[in-house]
């Protein structure tokens, strides 16, 4: 599993651990409580699994700062404050929990703090190949309008593009939590009218980094999130968070 990628659901080892993962973000799974034996997933998540399967799954659990190991204790979920709240997966399961409001205010700031000074960067950095990457990426997201599905790769893209254009091997290293931020955001934002509006914004940060212009790109990019916040906003308050 390569760095900020979330882990495959398919498979018995796949379904366990999104099985328990869920578990413990809805709040079914509590800290201090033990984890779930073989025979009480098979009684109660039909889920038949041997113990090798358990203990990958407690690996992969533990890795995410959710659950904790201990000699004569057993596992137990740990407090929420150990857990990795910014792991591609537990942001994932968050979103399928149906999170509040407070959820997607808290992604759309780290949004705010980074994104606007990465199109700046990305501006004066990005290099001829990068600029007709992102432009790239821009068309495909044209050319799949209105398809919600075929819209969020190329969307996903744009974004990863332009923080690899900062050339910035330390800002790199924020990749992991960015592609986590940005699924779920754009996961629930993404409507066919959300779409259509966002569409000219990306344009017009492909042209201001065309152009050099890192002012531009950088309001560019600030006009794009407050749009994304306000179609966020609206499905909270209509109580429809996801799609």
């Amino acid at each position: 599993m390569t760095k900020g990628q979330t882990y495959p659901r398919r498979g018995l080892h796949g379904a366990v651990v999104h099985e328990i993962g869920i578990r413990i973000l809805r709040g079914e799974l509590k800290p201090g409580d033990l984890l779930p034996t073989e025979e009480q997933l098979a009684d109660g998540g039909n889920l038949t699994v041997s113990r090798t399967v358990l203990r990958e799954t407690i690996k992969v659990l533990a890795a995410k700062g959710l659950v904790e190991s201990r000699p004569k204790t057993g596992t137990r979920v740990r407090p929420r404050t150990a857990w990795n709240l910014i792991d591609p997966d537990v942001l994932a399961w968050r979103l399928e929990t149906k999170p509040d409001r407070q959820f997607f205010q808290d992604l759309i700031e780290i949004r705010r703090i980074l994104e606007p000074e990465i199109a700046r960067l990305a501006a004066t950095r990005a290099t001829d190949e990068e600029v007709d990457a992102l432009e790239a990426a821009f068309r495909e997201m044209e050319a799949a309008w209105p398809a919600v599905d075929a819209y969020l790769e190329p969307d996903l893209r744009f974004h990863a593009i332009m923080l690899a254009a900062c050339h910035n091997e330390l800002l790199e290293q924020m990749a992991t939590i960015l592609r986590g931020v940005w699924r779920p955001l754009f996961t629930t934002a993404s409507t066919p009218p959300v779409m259509e509006r966002a569409l000219p914004l990306h344009g017009a940060i492909v042209d201001a980094i065309r152009a050099r212009d890192a002012d531009a790109s950088e309001l560019a990019m600030l006009v794009l999130i407050d749009d994304t916040a306000g179609a966020i906003e609206m499905n909270v308050s209509n109580g429809t968070p996801q799609n």
